[in-house]
């Protein structure tokens, strides 16, 4: 069990940094591009959008592969691998 524990440290660090570098990004893309929308920046608004979607896409992405990740971990597919 503890050994389990070990292995989980490493991809929760990871996807805790990734989050605190990606999430302020894509909060901080999504409000300049609803602030110039207001201001009459149509066009470029709907560029900090798409960037900001593909961010959080990015984030959901993560957020993912740290679930299979730990699945994996749990099921004992690594040490299955390991035999072949």
């Amino acid at each position: 069990m503890q050994n389990n524990t070990k292995k989980k440290i490493a991809p929760v660090i990871i996807t805790i940094l990734v989050l605190l570098y990606a999430g302020p990004l894509v909060v901080m893309l999504a409000a300049a591009a609803i602030e110039l929308a207001g201001s009459g920046a149509g066009e470029i608004s709907v560029f900090l959008l798409l960037y900001a979607a593909v961010g959080g896409a990015v984030v959901t992405g993560i957020l993912l592969a740290l679930a299979q990740r730990l699945r994996e971990i749990d099921g004992k597919e690594e040490e299955d691998a390991k035999k072949y």
